[in-house]
């Protein structure tokens, strides 16, 4: 994960695609709480299909002091990992009634990783994420019934049944909800301590969305219900140790499946011997085998709904002075258009305790000129010392970057944030970068946050304006 936020330290995308993508990743904090942010394993990889060779932005904003030492609580808890208000467990059972129960024969189609594509998931205006707690997780695989006290040890012995062989894995889970309180999509994460993980994603009555588009499956018939499956082998995190990845999708009843595991917590032998893909497609089946077996399935209906609906406002603006009736960020916007930047959007994005802040932009062909200003909710960012340029100056840089900036300096080359008593002409000049993508246009990059005594913050994005031009947008908010 650390070599791939590397590469995204040094895209371009506007802070609305900004905060969707990093919504599907665990420990990328954001403008808005990612404690309860977070996205499936892997998403992040797809999505670098997305913004190959669009720029030289920094995607994710990080709390640092004056003397750059990383501040705040750590609020993103990954598998395997639980915090006080996350009830991770970790699966027991009785080893002495497990048997290897009799599995569907799935086929799962191998497939290149090169066939990934990334797609852009919409997640509802006003959603909101809720930890799941160890009964929650229970009552999903064994129903209001309680399974697990139920007399029938031969089934339903453990924490979690155990035919899905999830002893020794850690779980957590959270589910997603929209803005009124409906179920969205739900995830539970395992990892075993030996290596293997899983994610699990379920919603109702549809297939979970995906944020890949994954050609290349095949379909087999489960006691009636139509599986796709697939697989795949690759060394994903550069560490010179092949991985066997397993996936399935399918709707059982009323509820929508994905399954994607890596690994097993068991070992086949093929005869030549151990079989780790194998092992792998045995796993993923066991899932499948519980999900679609009658009177078994996965349930839903405890969690359909949710009372507990965080305060949340969406507005969009076809216009500057639509943008700029909001008296509170009003201060911080531009007071007059971009000149020769037709096409304008303007969104407003509220959510009690996670997230105030508005964005717009003005368009120009490939020219973009953004500005997004942040009131409240979880902000971060990088402190530029501005006594030391080499910590911010682009012009001492070749790019790429990563091979020319010194690792030290890499956040604040990146992406520096400024004090507004610190900012000059003279700091937005050390910030023009001029190069050209291909299928790009030639011009001035600028990009930079500004920090107000107030703790709002201003990101500025923009590119065909002058040092000019930018200061002159700059300026007018100090005053």
């Amino acid at each position: 994960m650390k070599y791939y936020k590397s590469y995204m330290d040094k895209q371009e995308l506007s802070p609305d695609r900004h905060a969707k993508l990093l919504r599907l990743s665990p420990g990328v904090p954001v403008g808005r709480s990612t404690k309860n942010r977070w996205r499936r394993w892997g998403a992040l990889a797809a999505c670098c299909v997305l913004i190959l060779g669009v720029g030289q932005w920094r995607l994710a904003h990080q709390p640092q002091t004056a003397e750059g030492a990383v501040v705040g609580t750590k609020d993103t808890y990954g598998p395997g990992e639980t915090s006080p208000d996350q009830s991770g467990f970790v699966v027991e059972g009785d080893d002495g009634k497990l048997m290897f129960p009799m599995l569907p024969a799935i086929n799962y189609a191998e497939r290149d990783t090169s066939l990934d594509a990334a797609a852009d998931i919409a997640f509802p205006d006003g959603s909101f994420d809720q930890d799941l707690t160890k009964e929650q997780i229970q009552e999903i695989f064994w129903g209001a019934e309680g399974g697990h006290e139920t007399e029938n040890p031969k089934n339903n012995s453990g924490d979690l049944p155990w035919m899905l062989f999830w002893d020794g894995y850690t779980i957590t889970g959270r589910a997603t909800y929209d803005g009124e309180g409906k179920l969205f999509w739900l995830h539970i994460w395992g990892e075993h301590p030996d290596g293997g993980e899983f994610t699990l994603e379920l919603a109702p009555d549809r297939l979970p969305l995906s944020d890949l588009v994954e050609p290349g499956r095949e379909v087999t018939e489960v006691r009636g219900v139509s599986v796709t499956g697939w697989s795949r082998s690759y060394d994903r995190n550069g560490d010179n140790v092949t991985d066997y990845i397993c996936g399935s999708e399918f709707v059982a009843g009323d509820v929508g499946v994905r399954f994607e595991n890596v690994g097993s917590p068991f070992t086949v032998d093929s005869g030549d011997g151990p079989d780790e893909m194998a092992a792998a497609r045995q796993f993923n089946a066991l899932l499948v085998n519980w999900a679609t077996y009658p009177d078994q399935g996965l349930h839903l209906d405890h969690l359909l709904t949710c009372d507990d609906i965080p305060d949340w406002r969406v507005a969009e603006f076809s216009s500057l002075a639509q943008a700029r009736q909001e008296a509170e960020f009003a201060p911080y916007l531009p007071t007059e258009d971009v000149p020769g930047y037709g096409e304008f959007y303007g969104r407003l994005s509220y959510q009690e305790e996670q997230e105030n802040m508005l964005f717009v932009r003005w368009s120009r062909g490939y020219d973009d000129v953004e500005v997004c200003v942040y009131r409240g909710g979880n902000v971060s960012y990088h402190l530029a010392d501005i006594k030391n340029p080499a910590s911010y100056d682009v012009r001492r840089y070749q790019i790429p970057w990563c091979d020319s900036v010194p690792e030290k300096y890499r956040e604040t080359v990146s992406s520096p944030a400024f004090r507004a008593e610190d900012m000059s002409r003279e700091i937005v000049e050390a910030r023009v970068l001029s190069y050209r993508d291909a299928g790009d246009s030639d011009g001035p990059r600028i990009q930079f946050d500004v920090l107000h005594p107030d703790g709002t913050l201003v990101s500025y994005r923009c590119k065909g304006l002058s040092a000019e031009q930018v200061w002159a947008m700059v300026e007018r908010t100090l005053e």
